[in-house]
C-alpha cells in the first residue's frame, strides 16, 4: 500500500511501516509541511492509498465532501506520549488490521486507527 503520514505524526513511522512492505511519506518528508490540508488532500494525498492523521477536524471535513478522492483518510486516536512509544502502539494497533484493497479503497478493521470516512454500505433505497 502507498501511504501517506501527516504531519502530525512522528516520522519514526515511515521505517517500521516501509518494512511491513508498504511504501510510505510523510508531509515532512514530501516537504508540505504547513501547506493547507484541504489541497493537501484534494493536491497530494489523492496518490495514495491511506492517509494517517491525527487532526480530527480534518478528518470530519473530509468525511463531509461529496466528492473524495481515492485516499482513505485514518484518523489516528493515539494519546501523545514519547515517541517511541508512540510507534509502539500505532504499530501494534495496525496488528489487528486487516488490508484489503477493494478497487482503489482499502477496508481496514476496528482497532484504535479509525477510518474515515466509514465504508459505506451499497444498500439500495
Amino acid at each position: 500500500m502507498k501511504i501517506l503520514l501527516d504531519e502530525n505524526l512522528p516520522e519514526a513511522l515511515i521505517e517500521p511501516l516501509r518494512r511491513l512492505g508498504h511504501t510510505v511519506d510523510s508531509v515532512g518528508s514530501l516537504r508540505l509541511k504547513g501547506l493547507d490540508n484541504g489541497r493537501l488532500y484534494r493536491e497530494f494525498a489523492s496518490g495514495y492509498d491511506l492517509f494517517f492523521s491525527k487532526d480530527r477536524e480534518f478528518a470530519t471535513r473530509v468525511n463531509r465532501l461529496t466528492e473524495v478522492a481515492p485516499v482513505s483518510v485514518i484518523l489516528t486516536v493515539i494519546r501523545q506520549q514519547p515517541e517511541a512509544q508512540f510507534v509502539a502502539e500505532f504499530m501494534e494497533g495496525l496488528r489487528p488490521l486487516r488490508l484489503v484493497h477493494r478497487g482503489t479503497r482499502a477496508r481496514m478493521a476496528e482497532s484504535r486507527i479509525v477510518q474515515i470516512p466509514p465504508m459505506r454500505s451499497s444498500r439500495h433505497s
